[in-house]
């Protein structure tokens, strides 16, 4: 959690800045820090043992000397290898003593988190017997959830209630900060969906994953008595680095309009010669997040006959009314840069999926399994399903998958290798 991760780097601007000087020791402690935070090293963990995070922190705390190095290479006459491990010493005793104190104030029970299960087998009653008698991982078993539960599980002081509890509302009423799904009737695909409605709950989601006898814990997970557990990696709205999102969507998108002015200008003009009877600009209603809905912006590729075949007419790839202007402007995606301004205002990001009609989401989200879970974001100017060419008469479940997959993996990264390739797509000519 971000208190831990504050005192860790506190403790080692101190410790490095009595070596070194008080600068070299705010660069390592910020660097630190933000390395804590980027990697959810600062994150609360079932198991609280500091070796098995010495590896990490051994990486970590050298980075973050190397780049105060680089800074202040002299350091004040310290050596390099002192200062490297004054921060892994100050490091490695920090996050042990709180460890320690949290193991002994969970163990005696006056730091538990509420737990549920969703299940009711063996594995489900496994994991609450082992929460009972061993509390010093901060769990609190308060119910498992199941339609038909075995004798296992009924036989536990825990009560089993049924599945349909399982979802939001419940988990705040309960006050409930863990959820962990073991095996239970319900079919996966509808477990996923229901998943996918606690995005935004606060609180923390593990999956017991198949055939878990043969897992190995690695990574993002976690294990509770020898079965694993997979985190599941929350959306992204609950990051700091979602914010920054927004923010470089912002700057970008201004800083896009001041550049490409002269093309703007250029394409409204050739749009108004072309027809002077209609609008420069198309406007039509989309989909956003939270299945809101708002007005986008493109420049007119062509005349629709009337405003309900433009919401209702899926396709106009081979429209007769789309001339030589209008070709070329979806050829080259050029139709799509009014819809800078959408970003600017807020409405959409530069990356994310792709926003559609009212009356397609409608449809789609009944016959479509996933499409409705699209929405978990806000919709972007280009997207992973649009940059693997899922756009136009595509595959709808696969635009699904795709968009499904950039949320579940989102980070600043594949942000910029989306708006990278996006680049590529438009300088190739191989929009639709």
């Amino acid at each position: 959690m971000l208190g831990a991760a504050l005192l860790e780097s506190g403790a080692v601007f101190v410790a490095v800045a009595l070596l070194a000087g008080v600068l070299p020791g705010a660069i390592v402690a910020a660097s630190l820090l933000v390395m804590l935070v980027a990697t959810r090293r600062s994150r609360d963990r079932l198991n609280l043992l500091v070796l098995d995070d010495l590896g990490a922190m051994v990486i970590m705390c050298s980075a973050a000397a190397f780049l105060a190095w680089m800074v202040v290479p002299d350091f004040g006459g310290t050596h390099p290898a002192l200062v490297v491990l004054a921060t892994i010493v100050a490091s490695f005793v920090v996050r042990g003593l709180t460890y320690v104190v949290r193991r002994r104030m969970q163990a005696s029970r006056r730091l538990l988190k509420n737990t549920i299960v969703v299940g009711g087998g063996m594995v489900a009653a496994e994991l609450v017997a082992s929460m009972e008698t061993n509390p010093s991982m901060g769990l609190r078993p308060v119910a498992m959830l199941d339609d038909f539960p075995m004798d296992k599980a009924t036989s536990s002081d825990v009560p089993v209630r049924p599945m349909q509890q399982f979802e939001p509302g419940y988990i705040e009423q309960e006050g409930v900060d863990v959820v962990i799904v073991a095996f239970s009737g319900l079919r996966e695909p509808d477990m996923l969906g229901m998943l996918r409605l606690f995005d935004k709950a606060e609180c923390e989601i593990y999956i017991v994953p198949r055939l878990f006898e043969y897992a190995s814990v690695s990574g993002d997970m976690d294990h509770i008595r020898g079965i694993p557990l997979v985190r599941v990696r929350r959306l992204a709205h609950r990051t700091l680095t979602w914010r920054l999102k927004r923010a470089s969507s912002f700057l970008l998108s201004l800083s896009a309009i001041v550049f490409l002015s002269p093309v703007l200008g250029a394409v409204a003009l050739a749009v108004w010669l072309q027809d002077r009877s209609a609008p420069i600009l198309f406007r039509q209603t989309r989909i956003t997040e939270n299945a809101s809905e708002f007005t986008i912006l493109k420049f007119r590729s062509m005349k629709p006959a009337n405003e309900n075949e433009s919401a209702t007419k899926w396709n106009i790839a081979n429209d007769d009314r789309l001339g030589k202007l209008g070709r070329f402007l979806r050829k080259t995606s050029l139709d799509e840069l009014p819809q800078l301004f959408n970003v600017l205002r807020g409405d959409m990001d530069l990356v994310g999926p792709r926003p559609e009609r009212p009356h397609f989401v409608k449809q789609f989200s009944q016959d479509i399994p996933g499409y409705g879970a699209r929405h978990r974001i806000p919709a972007g100017l280009t997207g992973w399903a649009a940059i693997h060419g899922l756009r136009g008469d595509t595959s709808l479940f696969e635009r699904a998958v795709y968009d499904n997959y950039y949320i579940e993996n989102w980070s600043l990264w594949l942000d910029f290798k989306i708006m990278i390739r996006t680049l590529m797509v438009v300088l190739r000519r191989t929009g639709g």
